[in-house]
């Protein structure tokens, strides 16, 4: 049986104040979830991470990837045509989420009880 990766959640974030990044701090910080923080205005690489699998700069941009690495465990959903990113469970990927969706992505994951 082939044992599995041991999972960090990330979020891509900026330094200055942003109101869906701090609700999304402040949801993890209640329910005592542990994530990184990646700046993406002081990491120019990734700012480009984000801007690739979102389409633009958009924060918090949450993303589940292998302890230790910045990039998504597996290849996150493409984003419906016309479908804006805000709280859209993309697999391994999900931008700017609501409270709920951020529940149901972390317990997907098994970063939530």
């Amino acid at each position: 049986m082939e044992q599995e990766q041991p999972k960090e959640l990330v979020m891509y974030g900026r330094s200055w104040p942003c109101p869906d990044q701090m609700r999304t701090e402040r949801f993890l910080q209640a329910n005592k979830i542990t994530y990184r923080k990646v700046l993406i205005d002081q990491n120019p690489a990734a700012g480009e991470l984000v801007e690739h699998y979102v389409g633009h700069r958009s924060v918090p941009t949450m993303v589940v990837a292998a302890a230790g690495s910045d990039e998504p465990v597996a290849e996150p959903a493409p984003l419906p045509t016309g479908r804006s990113t805000r709280s859209f469970d993309r697999g391994t990927l999900i931008t700017e989420p609501s409270d709920e969706s951020m529940r149901t992505f972390l317990r997907k994951h098994g970063l939530f009880e």
